[in-house]
């Protein structure tokens, strides 16, 4: 599968001492009986979109379990920092044009941005399990996540880990890990190592210090990456 792996780099840089930058998702939920037209819409778009609004990526998710809405699909993009991203202006002409041109009915319901406190390679489509977490000590629960992640490459395991922390809305102070592969059969079987000693090893360093809030299945894919 085509990867992106100079946004990543670019992403990484972005989270150093140096920057001194936050790279961003914006992350639109949107609720359509039409998800084919909206899909179409987005991919014939996403560039143009992009570049008006300085994102370095662009994409949609789908979810295939655990939407909070059914009809619900997730429009994100990605900035490399917070600058950019609350540069962008939702109403310039470009982005006014396209959505004009929308030929589907859809509703807006949220539109929320995340930080982006892990970064994964970008790929022209993956499967992800997604989970929402509340906790009182965040760090010590990335943490955790990052020596997960990291036992579960040492076994075999092809799966990606991103980590967001939610800056506004229902999401403002929240968590969401973002684990995913490239075939929906990987996810599975990672979502089946849950039971094996090493996974629980691991989970029981915040066991009671975290709530999970919500879980989603998606497949995503991008529909526009800049060249860096």
């Amino acid at each position: 599968m085509k990867t992106f792996s100079k946004i990543l780099g670019a992403i990484a840089l972005c989270t150093t001492a140096f920057v001194q930058a936050e790279p961003v998702m914006t992350l639109i939920t949107v609720n359509t009986a039409d998800p084919a037209g909206y899909a179409g819409w987005a991919k014939s778009n996403a560039e143009k979109i992009s570049k008006a609004n300085g994102a370095m990526a662009m994409g949609l998710c789908s979810p295939t379990a655990g939407a909070q809405k059914m009809g619900d699909h997730y429009l994100w993009s990605f900035f490399g920092s917070q600058e950019a991203a609350w540069s962008a202006d939702p109403m310039n002409p470009v982005q006014r044009d396209a959505v004009a041109n929308m030929n589907v009915e859809r509703e807006v319901r949220m539109w929320d941005n995340w930080r982006i406190v892990r970064a994964a390679q970008i790929t022209e489509k993956g499967y992800y399990y997604n989970l929402y977490v509340r906790t009182d000590d965040p760090a010590g629960y990335i943490t955790t996540v990052d020596k997960l992640h990291a036992e579960m490459k040492k076994r075999g395991f092809d799966v990606s880990m991103q980590v967001f922390m939610g800056d506004t809305g229902e999401t403002a102070g929240l968590i969401m890990t973002s684990f995913g592969a490239a075939d929906p059969a990987e996810v599975g079987r990672m979502m089946d190592a849950r039971t094996e000693p090493w996974v629980a090893k691991i989970i029981s360093k915040v066991q009671g210090k975290r709530e999970m809030v919500h879980g989603f299945a998606l497949m995503c894919e991008t529909y526009y990456a800049a060249e860096m």
